[in-house]
């Protein structure tokens, strides 16, 4: 009787939790939130620039929308402006245009990037354009239903003043993409396109209730793979946050497929 208590008390005092388990069961309780406040930082190196894309928004996790601004910092230059205000509806990024770049969208207000569509109907390589969608916290959670066998936790760790557990290991996206529902496989399936990869380390940190708090991962650049690399920081907090996040009007929108195929177009 003694061995047994001795060894029902060391399992309540490692807490009992497999971290695969923890990881992949972070998904389901952080959408049951409803929504929350992200923090976005995203270190890209591409051909000829390196520099950090950083942001904030609020999004609503159950319906995969939201609305954030990004800082471009270096990569800036190439949109005409340092800033850029963005609303994200599943796999659909709606930007504001930049004034000086107003004449190039047909006089719009703002420009529709259908990542999903993009790549086919206009041969277009997404490649590092394709990253924009790590900003969609929805999409990283599907990531996470893709955790690996070798998570392992590392520690007791504050994320914004919220005591969570870090967990460390891999993600596999194409395991990810066998447990989600066809609505998500979708999304899974073309960022394994867009990234050039299907496996990545990652670092997760999960709050008490379960939540994910905070998702780190870095992807290296190949052959095959994006024409971009770099590192991925998402931070979920202010979890019930209210979220204003409607597209804009179809009249006031250019698709961009349309800006390439050289024609005019709404959504």
């Amino acid at each position: 009787m003694a061995v047994v208590a001795l060894v029902a008390l060391a399992a309540c005092s490692s807490g009992g939790d497999d971290p695969v388990d923890v990881v992949r069961a972070a998904p389901e309780k952080t959408i049951d939130a409803g929504t929350a406040r992200v923090a976005i930082n995203i270190a890209v190196a591409s051909t000829g620039t390196t520099g950090a894309v950083t942001g904030e928004g609020a999004f609503d996790l159950q319906e995969g929308r939201g609305a954030f601004s990004l800082n471009l910092g270096a990569f800036g230059a190439s949109f005409g402006a340092t800033t850029l205000d963005a609303v994200l509806e599943g796999s659909t990024i709606f930007v504001r245009v930049p004034p000086q770049l107003a004449a190039a969208a047909g006089n719009k207000q703002w420009v529709r990037i259908d990542l999903s569509t993009l790549s086919q109907q206009t041969g277009v390589d997404i490649g590092s354009l394709g990253q924009l969608q790590s900003v969609d916290p929805s999409q990283a959670l599907r990531f996470l239903e893709g955790a690996v066998d070798d998570m392992e936790e590392v520690g007791e760790e504050p994320v914004r003043g919220e005591q969570t557990t870090h967990y460390r290991g891999t993600v596999d996206l194409r395991r990810a993409s066998a447990e989600v529902d066809a609505d998500a496989r979708a999304a899974v399936d073309q960022a394994i396109e867009s990234l050039g990869t299907s496996t990545f380390p990652a670092d997760v940190w999960v709050d008490d209730e379960g939540r994910l708090r905070k998702l780190s991962f870095e992807i290296a650049r190949t052959d095959a793979g994006p024409q971009s690399a770099g590192r991925v920081e998402l931070e979920l907090y202010d979890f019930g946050t209210d979220v204003n996040a409607q597209p804009p009007p179809a009249d006031q929108t250019t698709d961009l497929t349309s800006l390439f195929a050289g024609t005019p177009g709404r959504r």
